[in-house]
């Protein structure tokens, strides 16, 4: 029994609370936002970029084919001196590449979002990890910075400068 003045909730009331702080914090995640898709994006490149320690060629072919989708057919990409000057060029080098096995993380991902929200500047730090035939482990870090655009709905990096690795 309660008090006088006191207040008792039924079992119904605090499930209609539960269940509409989940509603709303379902709303807040999948609710459109560019912020998040660009992340979202950024992520799946990284699993796009990451090859599996079993590869076989087809599922590489595959997965290189995929990695189009995330470059505009005009993109600028600068690694140290070296200059790619297209999405072709750049599926060229990506698909000609075979480390056995790696996994490319990027960490500490700013967006900051134009007042137009049709470009965001975005800066990272690219973790790349191989695990060579031997077992011999090599991490290296990135300091990556770029561009993205929306065009046609989805978002696209027409520019990138990567900065030399810092080995741990």
């Amino acid at each position: 029994m309660t008090a006088p003045g006191e207040r008792s909730f039924s079992g119904s009331v605090v499930a209609a609370v539960l269940f509409a702080v989940l509603v709303g914090g379902m709303v807040y995640r999948y609710w459109p936002s560019d912020d998040r898709e660009i992340r979202r994006h950024l992520s799946n490149l990284a699993d796009g970029l990451s090859t599996p320690p079993t590869n076989s060629e087809v599922a590489n072919i595959a997965r290189i084919a995929a990695l189009r989708e995330y470059f505009a057919p005009e993109v600028r990409i600068k690694v140290a001196d070296q200059k790619i000057v297209s999405r072709d060029t750049l599926i060229g080098i990506l698909g000609r590449a075979s480390p056995e096995h790696l996994v490319v993380d990027f960490l500490d991902v700013t967006v900051a979002l134009a007042d137009d929200h049709a470009t965001a500047n975005v800066s990272l730090t690219a973790q790349l990890s191989t695990t060579a035939s031997t077992g011999e482990k090599n991490l290296d870090t990135h300091q990556v910075s770029g561009v993205m655009e929306k065009r046609d709905d989805d978002w696209v990096i027409t520019q990138v400068e990567v900065r030399e690795p810092q080995r741990r």
